[in-house]
């Protein structure tokens, strides 16, 4: 399993392949601001599966999990079920 640290950086990476130039920070709504967009959900999810080493349920996905590297952190990151 990769560290949080480790997580973040590759989120950051992530974001900011797709975010135009946009300056973003971890905690900025990247959905609610438009600066990812729905077509760039399925790639992030594998990421994040492939990050945290373990699949997500995508039956208990919420709104909000994927609106920031910080809200990704809380519901996804290293160590959560």
């Amino acid at each position: 399993m990769r560290s949080e640290t480790e997580i973040r950086e590759q989120l950051r990476a992530f974001v900011h392949r797709h975010a135009g130039g946009v300056a973003v920070t971890d905690d900025t709504a990247l959905f609610t601001l438009r600066v990812l967009r729905s077509v760039h959900l399925p790639e992030l999810i594998i990421l994040l599966e492939r990050l945290r080493g373990a699949p997500i349920d995508v039956e208990q996905l919420r709104i909000g999990d994927f609106d920031g590297i910080d809200a990704m952190m809380a519901r996804f990151g290293a160590g959560q079920p």
